[in-house]
C-alpha cells in the first residue's frame, strides 16, 4: 500500500469506514467457511481446512514461501499440519481470519502454548504475541502448584527455545506465586521432580535470583 494510499484512507477515515471494514472481515470469514473462492487448504489427519491464498500467506512468511517456491505446498496447493490438533489448526484458521481464537472455558493452557509454537514455527507473530498473552492470562488464575509444574515441561520441551516468553511467564510467576502455591513450594519434592524433569527450568529459576535488581522479574495479574 502506497504512502499517499494510508495517508487518504486516515484523511477520510468514519464510522463507515469502520463498519465496512468489519463487515468484509466477516464476507472473507463467511467465504472460507462457504468454501467459495478457496485456493489452499490445511490438512491435519483426516480433515482438510479450505482457506484462500492471500489470507494465509500474507500473514506468514513461511506458508507464503511454501506456495511461492519450488515445493510441493505449490504444486497440491495443501501443507500438512498433522503435528498438531484439529482444534489447534481450526484455531490457526480462526486467527488469521479474524485476528483472534477462542477455546473452550474447560479446556487447559496447553493449547495457548501449542498456539504460541504455530505463531512461531509459521512466522506469525501476532498469534504468537496473542497466545503469550493468553496463556500470561491463564497463568495469573492458577491456585496449586500441582497445574502449573505440567505446564513448565511443556514449555521447556515444546515452545521454541529462542523465544524465552513462556519460559519467562513461569519464571515470574513461580517467583512471586498465591499463598497456596506458596506454601507447596516449601516442601522440596517439586523442586526435585523438576530437577529431574527439567533442569533448564530449574536453572532459569536459580539464575533469576542471581540477576537480582537488573532485571525485573515481577508477575502482574493485569
Amino acid at each position: 500500500m502506497s504512502r499517499d494510499l494510508r495517508m487518504g484512507l486516515f484523511q477520510y477515515e468514519s464510522p463507515l469506514t469502520l463498519i465496512y471494514q468489519n463487515n468484509l472481515l466477516v464476507l472473507i470469514y463467511s467465504a472460507r467457511e462457504n468454501h467459495d473462492f478457496t485456493d489452499f487448504a490445511f490438512v491435519c489427519g483426516g480433515t482438510l481446512f479450505q482457506v484462500h491464498k492471500v489470507v494465509v500467506c500474507s500473514q506468514s512468511k513461511v506458508f507464503h514461501t511454501a506456495c511461492t517456491g519450488p515445493f510441493e505446498e505449490s504444486i497440491t496447493n495443501e501443507i500438512d499440519l498433522s503435528q498438531f490438533s484439529v482444534n489447534q489448526v481450526k484455531w490457526l484458521v480462526d486467527f488469521l481470519y479474524t485476528g483472534a481464537y477462542l477455546i473452550p472455558k474447560d479446556s487447559n493452557l496447553d493449547d495457548h502454548i501449542h498456539m504460541f509454537t504455530i505463531g512461531v514455527v509459521y512466522e506469525i507473530e501476532p498469534l504468537a504475541q496473542y497466545a503469550a498473552w493468553q496463556f500470561h492470562c491463564g497463568l495469573s488464575k492458577l491456585l496449586m502448584l500441582e497445574e502449573v509444574l505440567p505446564l513448565i515441561s511443556l514449555v521447556y520441551n515444546s515452545a521454541p527455545e529462542h523465544r524465552q516468553e513462556l519460559r519467562e511467564e513461569v519464571v515470574k510467576f513461580l517467583r512471586s506465586p498465591g499463598s497456596r502455591i506458596k506454601a507447596d513450594m516449601e516442601t522440596r519434592g517439586w523442586y526435585d521432580d523438576m530437577a529431574a524433569e527439567c533442569p533448564e527450568f530449574i536453572k532459569d529459576f536459580l539464575f533469576s535470583y542471581l540477576e537480582g535488581s537488573d532485571r525485573d522479574w515481577s508477575f502482574s495479574s493485569n
